[in-house]
């Protein structure tokens, strides 16, 4: 329409410039007026142009040619220039009218190569790909909504009932079903994409219809990727299952069987025991079941572990406070202190550190054996605003580590080298586990020369009124250390 409106009122004007104003001869209004049936064509394109050089030639005829104020010519080669003049005009009217269509084809052309770049992108780097897809493909078509909406199985197909669609995914406008859109596509029999907004053009239709093949595939990746994580977690289950029964069925059979041997040697009639042998068999039902309690308590911080379901009660708590406990398995002499009077306490759950300490002075002591385990507390370099207590936990034992340091706290792990029984390999991943819950980190490094350092860190907590107390209630002198 503005093609038209311009061919009617353009040729018009310029010829009243041209009268009025310039003055010019027939060969300086002919360029002006073809310059403004181009300039038609540019706008409204080759029909309004073609009307534009047409009513330029009357113009033309009627102002410009002998006898002026009529469209009569007597001269021949004014009617050859005339006619020359038109066809020019046309000729020119539709090399620019195919130019310009050609560029605005071209336009398109980018724009989708650049909507379905974008789409491959999204697929990629996003984290929620659909609903990225919806927007971007709101932002495409200048709509107001994108909706995605899936059919539950069973509902049946075209049943004209909206509630048997179910929105997926959705961005702008909140739309309650594909009946409510303006533009629906359909991605498969079961899903369509919906739009509010705008009516589509041919080439638009095209390109929602990308979107619609690409929302196909992220829909088919997404239930591939649900797929594929069901699958690792059932492979981690069923290897899970299987390490815990090998490894279990092997610890709980040493135990038992050397508790069933001396409870049977005690309860033998006729047997006649000294009291020291009477003494040292009960002792060793006594290390037995405290073997089979800390196999068991593995086990079950382990499960806790998994199901995320260890909920520590966090209070300041000074290193003293937990060692006595922590240490009551180990041999005595066995551990030496390096602990400061003024050390800062930390914030955790007395009980999970005093589990954690436990089974890292535990394995530590099986490895270091014969020297002994140090514990030295302090405060690591600071490396942000975050203020943490550092507990060292140092062998110098000479069994072999891993190349990757980190292999260690993989549930079932046994790392030794001296043929006898590890135990059930969750000490450090309940320890690193349970750190992790108060908050913590739990780090392992070489120990200069040989061995294996743990570095257990936990943020501190604000400074009791008096330390002095706690620690000695707690047993650890500075004598022991």
């Amino acid at each position: 329409m503005a093609g038209l409106v311009l061919a009617v009122l353009l040729p018009a004007g310029l010829q009243l410039l041209l009268l009025q104003v310039w003055h010019a001869n027939l060969t300086t209004a002919s360029l002006v007026q073809l310059t403004g049936a181009v300039g038609v064509a540019l706008v409204g394109g080759i029909w309004p142009a073609l009307l534009a050089a047409f009513w330029s030639s009357l113009l033309l005829n009627y102002f410009m040619t002998a006898p002026t104020g009529q469209l009569l010519i007597h001269d021949t080669a004014m009617a050859v220039a005339l006619v020359c003049f038109v066809a020019v005009a046309g000729a020119v009217a539709w090399v620019v009218d195919v130019s310009a269509r050609r560029a605005a084809r071209a336009r398109r052309a980018g724009a989708e190569a650049t909507a379905l770049n974008e789409l491959t992108r999204v697929a990629i780097a996003t984290e929620d790909p659909l609903r990225s897809l919806l927007e971007q493909a709101r932002q495409v078509f200048n709509a107001d909504a994108a909706a995605l909406f899936v059919r539950p199985t069973g509902s049946g197909l075209d049943t004209g009932d909206e509630s048997s669609w179910v929105l997926l995914a959705g961005v702008g406008q909140q739309l309650a079903s594909p009946d409510t859109a303006d533009t629906v596509e359909r991605v498969d029999d079961n899903t369509v994409m919906a739009l509010l907004g705008p009516h589509l053009a041919a080439a638009e239709s095209r390109l929602l219809k990308a979107f619609a093949a690409q929302a196909t595939a992220l829909r088919a990746r997404q239930q591939l990727m649900i797929s594929r994580l069901e699958n690792e977690r059932l492979a981690q289950d069923n290897l899970m299952r299987g390490s815990i029964l090998q490894a279990v069925s092997h610890d709980l059979r040493t135990p038992l069987a050397g508790i069933k041997f001396s409870v049977s040697s005690l309860l033998q009639q006729g047997g006649s025991f000294s009291t020291e042998e009477q003494r040292e068999l009960l002792q060793t039902t006594d290390a037995y079941a405290d073997q089979l309690e800390l196999l068991v308590e593995n086990l079950l911080d382990m499960s806790r572990i998994s199901a995320r379901s260890v909920g520590p009660l966090l209070g300041p708590v000074h290193w003293e406070d937990v060692l006595p406990e922590a240490l009551r398995s180990v041999p005595p002499g066995s551990v030496t202190f390096q602990i400061p009077d003024d050390c800062a306490p930390v914030e955790a759950d007395p009980g999970l550190l005093e589990r954690v300490i436990a089974n890292l002075v535990e394995n530590a002591a099986r490895h270091a054996h014969p020297s002994t385990v140090t514990l030295q507390a302090g405060e690591p370099p600071s490396t942000g605003s975050r203020v943490q207590g550092e507990l060292r936990i140092i062998d110098a034992g000479t069994s072999p580590l891993p190349h990757d340091l980190e292999e260690m706290f993989k549930p079932f792990q046994r790392m030794t080298d001296s043929g006898e029984d590890a135990g059930v390999g969750l000490g450090l991943a309940v320890a690193r586990g349970l750190t992790e819950a108060m908050g913590g980190t739990l780090n392992p490094e070489r120990t200069p020369g040989r061995g294996l350092t743990m570095v257990l860190r936990l943020p501190l907590a604000a400074p009791r009124a008096s330390s002095s107390a706690g620690s000695e209630s707690t047993g650890l002198r500075q004598d022991d250390r």
